[in-house]
């Protein structure tokens, strides 16, 4: 439109809510990051539950597991037709996190191989960094 053209507020409005649902509808596409993130944490919690009370056997099956949840989440990502504002920080801080929890985890538990007492909780603290960062990005996402 050119200086010139005069815009009715009617037509102001229109074009706001047309704005408005345009956005709410992007946000919504952007839901895909909530769920990223959840089966990740979902995964750390596996992973470490393996690691610390499957001993060798449970340490293989959990980096074959976790290679293979990285490879398909990662396709996925790749797939994805909509990122979210912000997303790049939110990818920054929630695995930045997660690698101090989880090495945190490991570094506390290596004397204390197959204690269900510490493994299981250890196993749900290494998922709360990603576990927030899927909450984060539902909130995002206007859910």
């Amino acid at each position: 439109m050119s200086e010139r053209t005069h815009v009715t507020v009617d037509q102001a409005r229109s074009s706001l809510a047309g704005a408005d649902a345009a956005r709410r509808g992007l946000a919504a596409r952007g839901r895909w990051l909530a769920g990223y993130f959840g089966a990740f944490a979902a995964g750390s919690a596996a992973v470490v539950g393996l690691i610390g009370l499957g001993g060798d056997t449970g340490t293989v099956l959990g980096v074959v597991g976790w290679v293979a949840l990285v490879s398909v989440g990662v396709a996925y990502a790749a797939t994805r037709p909509v990122r979210l504002r912000r997303e790049g920080w939110l990818h920054a801080g929630g695995w930045a996190s997660w690698g101090v929890v989880y090495g945190v985890v490991l570094a506390m538990g290596h004397p204390r191989h197959g204690e269900v007492a510490y493994w299981l909780p250890a196993a749900l603290v290494s998922a709360v960094p990603l576990a927030v960062a899927a909450l984060v990005a539902l909130r995002w996402s206007g859910r």
